[in-house]
């Protein structure tokens, strides 16, 4: 049976006590480390305006996340030394439109925003490595454009494809798929590629003390442009929405002759809400979003993520929480659709993080969940229950973030 442990104030303060000692510890290491990046005294070029509020984000907002491509173990010179080298497009249409940089994340992580920087398919018209995989061409009918086209349902011939044919009944006849043989080419060592429809910075997560800044070449390239010559010889196109704020840059106030360019939108499909908590025995109840640490809930915390570790590629909850119990220091868990990420102190060199496994780290300061950020595409889930049969002092590790948590909420800080 669980024990359960009922903290007096002096074991909380004895608590805080060594959670400021090791988080005192961490930033001096992260300071001083031959092998760490944390502060490189870096003046930020007069070309990029900084965006306060975290990492920066598209035009569809808080959770638009843009096209990119991240390293780690970078200061911040060496990122922003990278942007400027793709301030011009390549031939495959790559470029920088700005980035974002930790100091205390992994070591110094930086992420480069931009079209086409997260990868190329060898046929261009595929813009992602799922889309340049699924390139080919179907027997019948010849107008299917992916694999699950190919194919006729019996009696129902509004089903288009084999998931609808299933669906109302159907019987579906697969027909033959001929791939196009189409490649990915990833972004270049040491960069990692995450692809996104957005490619543009339009603000940020909006995280008042996130640890992550933004830095965008082009503060305008977001918004609505006049373009090209005037009817009236008099006025300049490009100036008739100098002073004006994002909602009178219309087209109305675009001078008669010139061009009017509306403000890109971020992507159409929002984000897919978590299907909901599937309630498994001895885990707290599950909030709302991504798990997040700090008085503001804006930090992010350590750990390990992967969406391929599941039986089927990526995780169900189920197997995400199993992760979380196969670490002893795992304090929570975030679930999605698409990821599942484990989060506690050394997590980041946890099961399945070394060089061909199939998670990867996430080295952040904070071990403690306090809280999460918005996103209706995960849920945060904590109180892992560990067995509990050795001793108080792993049961002392299994409550430490509540405890922590409960004792930050009452005000009682040690500095």
């Amino acid at each position: 049976m669980k024990k359960k442990i009922f903290f007096g104030s002096h074991k909380i303060i004895s608590l805080l006590k060594k959670m400021q000692f090791i988080r005192s510890l961490s930033l001096l290491l992260l300071s001083t480390s031959s092998g760490v990046f944390a502060n490189d005294d870096h003046t930020v070029g007069a070309h990029y305006t900084f965006l306060s509020g975290g990492v920066c984000r598209g035009p569809g907002g808080v959770n638009d996340k843009i096209n990119s491509m991240s390293a780690t173990e970078h200061t911040q010179k060496m990122c922003e030394d990278a942007c400027d080298s793709r301030m011009t497009s390549d031939a495959d249409g790559a470029i920088c439109m700005g980035y974002s940089y930790c100091a205390d994340c992994n070591q110094g992580e930086c992420l480069l925003f931009g079209a086409n920087l997260d990868g190329m398919c060898s046929d261009k018209s595929a813009l992602s490595e799922p889309a340049c995989e699924a390139l080919g061409s179907c027997n019948d009918p010849d107008t299917a454009t992916r694999e699950e086209e190919c194919g006729k349902c019996d009696q129902f011939q509004f089903a288009k494809e084999v998931g609808s044919c299933g669906s109302v009944g159907g019987t579906w006849k697969k027909a033959t798929w001929t791939s196009a043989g189409a490649t990915w080419q990833g972004a270049e060592d040491p960069w990692n590629g995450d692809t996104h429809k957005s490619v543009l910075i339009a603000g940020t997560t909006s995280e008042t003390n996130s640890k992550y800044k933004c830095y965008d070449i082009d503060a305008d390239d977001h918004l609505a442009h006049c373009t090209g010559t005037a009817t009236d010889s008099s006025k300049t196109c490009t100036t008739a929405f100098d002073g004006k704020e994002a909602a009178d840059r219309t087209q109305a106030n675009c001078h008669d002759g010139c061009t009017y360019t509306p403000a890109p939108k971020g992507p159409k499909n929002p984000v897919a809400p978590h299907a909901g908590d599937i309630k498994l025995p001895g885990w707290d109840p599950a909030m709302s979003g991504a798990c997040r640490g700090g008085l503001d809930f804006t930090s992010k915390i350590n750990g390990k993520y992967s969406n391929t570790a599941g039986a089927d590629g990526k995780l169900t909850q189920e197997e995400c929480a199993k992760a979380c119990l196969a670490e002893g220091d795992c304090v929570a868990y975030a679930h999605s659709t698409a990821w599942c990420i484990v989060y506690g102190p050394n997590l980041h060199e946890g099961i399945g993080t070394q060089e061909g496994g199939t998670w990867t780290t996430d080295n952040h300061i904070e071990t403690v969940v306090t809280g999460t950020k918005v996103n209706a595409a995960y849920i945060c889930v904590t109180g892992p229950p560990h067995d509990s049969d050795d001793d108080d002092s792993s049961v002392a590790r299994v409550n430490f973030g509540f405890v922590s948590f409960f004792a930050l909420s009452m005000g009682l800080f040690l500095v």
